[in-house]
């Protein structure tokens, strides 16, 4: 049977429309100008877009394969329509936003933020204002946080993850400190997954503070995937990932890149962290003594009886504002030498190849926001000054004791202190080698918590492994028994008294004078 003759007096010009959801496509044929044909075709089914071809072919006198390679055509664009395009919108501008926040401010308020930025006891009326935002106590912790969302402005932002017991106030705290950063600096995410940092909107991790929520307590292989990408942005501040995307219908492999830095902050109950994690951020805890705990207690009771009022608000705005009065400036820090030889005592341990780069960072960090009362090299860069090597010493003497002197954390101190008393108990001494078992029966705490401690004290040399007492079947659980090691600070960073002493060498004057303005 001989194909029925084209009748149309050009070749014919299909066109379609969307129609609702999936591949219903509303078609149009033409011949020239005029409209010839219309139909809608659900092109997701074959026998349809069949249907079509044949009725159109023996109607105008076409070759039904013709007809079939314009179905599929439209087939593929239709498909291609319907697939979610990765919009990336126009790259974040944080300058531009700044800028726009800033005219937006209220003139007093940015005025208030000016004189702060001036003010040498800067650092002081810092302390007051976290307080006033509500955080009572825990002067170090409050304070150290706030340098590290500062830090985002660095070219090597700090990171920090916060440990303790739950209901001791660590999420608060990173909460109500952040809560100082004006809007477009921070990046909340209670909860990231693996995948999140790759698909943020370009430019919008760049140089903020990824504040985070609670650490998930599972450690193992598969969650230490999950944190990879995390890891590549602290250490490189930038992600860069290959994979396979559908392009214009076409499976190609795509590269997405992410660009960095940023500064980040988490919290955690557990007191054992993925060691790699654990490098690459500041170990922090809170305060979990007697008084801290009155202090808090003593704040809500101030509240509660209308004693002092919230300036929460304006404490905020302030802050908002200094936060975005702040240059990003490079810092040189005349006495970096002078700081890895303090350090080389513990260069035995591969740790302090990360946690001199934190120093450093921490010190340029709090002369980022003394930028106002800090002098500029003839580079136009900021020079650090003794005044931030003491706040970095009084803020990472502990944390680095911890991570590099083989020092004990707060809470695992005061867990050190405990389970020793109970050991030496004269009435009811607990049994020496002790299991996890014995320890969360005497001490009453819950299971993760109490064999977290006892790793960490086994980690750090204060507890042996000891053969447990044989009973029942299986084999017998872990036990441990006490080495005899107190638990006192080694001292890492020595006071700024003795660091810069009048005979020492006077570093800043090799500093190349400022240029005129």
């Amino acid at each position: 049977m001989t194909p029925p003759e084209n009748t149309a007096a050009a070749p014919l010009d299909f066109r379609w429309s969307p129609k609702g959801k999936g591949l219903q496509t509303i078609l149009r044929v033409f011949d020239g100008d005029e409209l010839i044909d219309t139909d809608t075709v659900d092109l997701a089914k074959t026998t349809k877009r069949t249907e079509f071809a044949a009725r159109l072919a023996e109607r105008l006198g076409v070759a039904v394969e013709d007809v079939d390679r314009e179905l599929l055509r439209i087939t593929n664009e239709r498909s291609a329509a319907n697939e979610p395009k990765p919009d990336p919108g126009p790259a974040d501008d944080l300058a531009e936003q700044t800028r726009a926040a800033l005219e937006q401010t209220d003139p007093e308020v940015r005025q208030e933020a000016e004189r702060l930025l001036e003010d040498p006891a800067l650092i002081d009326r810092l302390q007051a204002d976290i307080e006033a935002a509500g955080v009572a106590g825990e002067e170090n912790l409050r304070l150290t946080l706030y340098l590290i969302g500062t830090s985002r402005l660095l070219p090597r932002p700090l990171a920090a993850i916060v440990q303790g017991q739950s209901s001791s106030g660590k999420s608060y705290t990173v909460e109500r400190v952040a809560s100082l950063f004006p809007r477009e600096a921070v990046v909340l995410a209670t909860q990231m997954t693996p995948q999140a940092l790759f698909h943020a909107r370009p430019g919008s991790l760049s140089h903020r503070w990824v504040v985070a929520g609670e650490r998930s307590r599972i450690e193992n292989d598969d969650r230490a995937e999950a944190t990879r990408a995390l890891r590549e942005m602290l250490s490189a501040g930038r992600l860069t990932k290959m994979m396979p995307a559908k392009v214009e219908g076409e499976i190609q492999t795509v590269t997405i890149e992410q660009e960095g830095p940023i500064a980040f902050v988490e919290s955690t109950t557990s007191a054992r962290v993925f060691e790699e994690d654990a490098n690459r951020c500041i170990m922090l805890s809170t305060d979990e003594q007697r008084r801290q705990t009155k202090t808090i207690m003593r704040r809500l009771a101030l509240h509660a009886s209308g004693k002092i009022r919230s300036d929460g608000p304006r404490v905020a705005a302030r802050h908002h504002a200094l936060q975005r009065l702040l240059e990003r400036r490079r810092v040189v820090i005349p006495f970096a030498e002078r700081l890895a030889d303090v350090l080389e005592v513990f260069a035995d341990r591969v740790e302090c190849r990360r946690a001199y780069p934190m120093l450093l960072s921490l010190v340029e960090a709090s002369a980022l926001l003394h930028q106002r009362q800090r002098k500029t090299d003839q580079d136009g860069r900021l020079i650090a000054e003794p005044a931030d090597y003491a706040v970095a010493a009084r803020l990472l003497s502990g944390p680095l004791a911890r991570t590099i002197g083989e020092s004990l954390s707060d809470p695992a101190r005061r867990f050190l202190d405990r389970l020793l008393a109970e050991v030496d108990d004269p009435i009811d001494p607990m049994p020496v080698p002790f299991t996890a078992k014995d320890v969360r029966r005497r001490l009453k705490m819950p299971r993760s918590t109490a064999t977290g401690f006892l790793s960490e004290l086994e980690d750090k040399g204060f507890l042996d492994a000891a053969e447990a007492a044989a009973g029942g079947r299986g084999r017998p659980p872990r036990a441990w028994k006490p080495t005899g090691r107190d638990g006192e600070d080694l001292d890492v960073l020595p006071p700024v008294e003795e660091m810069f002493s009048a005979d020492s060498l006077d570093e800043s004057a090799k500093i190349p004078p400022a240029k005129p303005k």
